[in-house]
């Protein structure tokens, strides 16, 4: 805690605390099996790699949408249409789905022209790069206001609330965001085509995975002390009435409900966020007397 300015009727204090935690896998046993992954939708490659942290995501790099027929073309490493023996082009696969304008595009990282596992790729990971708090207190004469900041910065996680809200697959609800969905050839947007029970448009990619960065004003509290002469008169030693508000404000681009997303008790598990209830904000408001 540090003064920052004083005088007979002012005082200002604050502080700022701040950690960082890192970790890397240097080394894994010949024996270990260091990847399991599903081919579906929606799901990420749990992978355990040299020189990454525990707690990272692995899936594909998400491209857009088709717009039309040529751009579901496999292309080489040169950007050139692929074309079979017959000279045909080759058209790209989303898994076992051969691609139609409108369909979700991926990265083809070996140009083979099918997504698959070969094409996942290390998309970031869930320890925040750095966790804070600071504070700020502000005397003048007889009232005081206090204030506490905490932040989390340069955490990712899987927004899976987004993502199977504007997946399209099925008959539950979804996102106002699937109103710019492709509809027809020429369409740009990055929503795809919407597929009833089929098609391969929401693979764990990078479109749901979000920085959840944020700064929260978690606590504000305005005191007032009463004067001596009337907590004299009240036979009391000090008395101070104040009003506090909790979850003020929150600072964050994140496109979730609240971006202080829990993390998974165990390290190899996936950071979500499929959508918990929000911290609430809160009033209280009191006094403080002594005898």
């Amino acid at each position: 805690d540090v003064v920052i300015f004083e005088n007979k009727d002012w005082r200002i204090n604050g502080y700022v605390n701040f950690s960082r935690n890192e970790n890397k896998i240097t080394e894994l046993p010949a024996n270990m099996v260091q990847e399991n992954y599903s081919p579906k939708n929606g799901a990420y490659a749990a992978r355990a790699e040299v020189g990454r942290p525990i707690g990272s995501f692995y899936g594909y790099r998400y491209k857009g949408v088709y717009q039309n027929t040529d751009a579901t073309y496999a292309r080489d490493a040169e950007g050139n249409v692929m074309n079979d023996a017959k000279g045909r082009p080759i058209v790209m696969k989303n898994l076992t789905a051969t691609c139609q304008p409108g369909d979700a595009m991926y990265e083809d990282i070996n140009h083979d022209g099918v997504i698959n596992q070969y094409d996942i790729v290390y998309l970031g990971n869930a320890n925040p790069t750095l966790t804070g708090g600071a504070g700020l207190t502000v005397k003048y004469k007889q009232f005081s206001i206090n204030t506490f900041f905490h932040g989390r910065f340069g955490q990712s996680v899987v927004n899976t609330a987004r993502m199977n809200n504007e997946s399209m697959h099925g008959n539950a609800n979804q996102s106002t965001a699937v109103l710019r969905r492709w509809k027809n050839e020429g369409d740009i947007t990055d929503i795809p085509r919407a597929l009833y029970g089929e098609g391969f448009n929401y693979l764990g990619s990078d479109r749901f995975v979000e920085d959840t960065s944020f700064l929260r004003l978690k606590q504000l509290t305005l005191n007032y002390a009463f004067p001596k002469s009337i907590c004299n008169k009240l036979g009391i030693t000090s008395l101070t009435c104040f009003v506090t508000g909790y979850n003020l404000f929150t600072w964050s681009s994140y496109t979730g409900q609240d971006p202080e997303v829990n993390l998974p008790s165990r390290p190899t598990d996936l950071a979500t966020d499929g959508a918990t209830t929000p911290v609430s904000r809160r009033y209280t408001f009191g006094f403080n007397l002594s005898f």
